[in-house]
């Protein structure tokens, strides 16, 4: 599903003598991916949350044509059936949040536009169980900036015992900063999405990304 970055071999360094010398006419050639990475300790969640709910580790890589690749690690593996823990009663989100300008904060969604409260993160990738399935949401949150609605855009993802991946395409993000904060975090929601006041956070984890 991921595009992953390929080794050298031996035999490869005649080609590459080949291909140096366009360098010197000013062709572009593929920039290699970038990662950045994140840990967290075992057993700071909120709420007693369960294993699959704790976050230990993330991945964030942006690879040369600009797409994401993203990763989580839980404590315990997550269940293909999960429970609603307390206080989940709606929706359990695994997310990674882009703070692409620490300078705004869009006010919105996933709060209700009417209490005016921003979040920080102007992109999320969201991959959420409502107690029926599971599902993979990139969701652009700039056009809260100019009075405009969010938009949501299905992306591909992947849970494997322990780990949640999700890919998120360049055609929906665009160009991103050189440098910009990033996190992980699990919320869980008591109501409906977009309730007023009703999603927790379980646990989290921040980043810079600038490899």
């Amino acid at each position: 599903m991921f595009t992953r970055s390929k080794h050298i071999a031996p035999g490869a360094i005649t080609l590459l003598a080949a291909i140096l010398p366009t360098a010197t006419l000013g062709i572009a050639l593929p920039m290699s991916s970038q990662t950045s990475t994140l840990s967290d300790p075992v057993g700071d969640t909120n709420f007693n949350a369960p294993a699959f709910q704790d976050v230990v580790f993330g991945r964030m890589t942006k690879t040369a044509n600009g797409d994401f690749e993203l990763l989580m690690e839980m404590a315990g593996p997550v269940p293909v059936n999960p429970p609603m823990p307390p206080p989940a009663h709606s929706e359990i989100w695994w997310a990674w949040g882009f703070n692409l300008d620490s300078t705004t904060s869009p006010r919105g969604w996933p709060n209700p536009a009417a209490i005016g409260v921003g979040l920080p993160a102007e992109f999320v990738v969201i991959v959420s169980w409502d107690g029926t399935e599971f599902a993979g949401t990139a969701v652009d949150r700039r056009p809260l900036l100019t009075g405009g609605e969010a938009i949501f855009t299905p992306v591909t993802f992947s849970i494997d015992g322990t780990i949640v991946e999700a890919y998120l395409p360049y055609a929906l993000i665009g160009d991103v900063p050189p440098s910009f904060q990033w996190d992980t975090f699990v919320w869980d929601w008591a109501a409906p999405v977009g309730s007023t006041g009703a999603f927790v956070g379980v646990d989290v984890a921040f980043a810079i990304f600038n490899p």
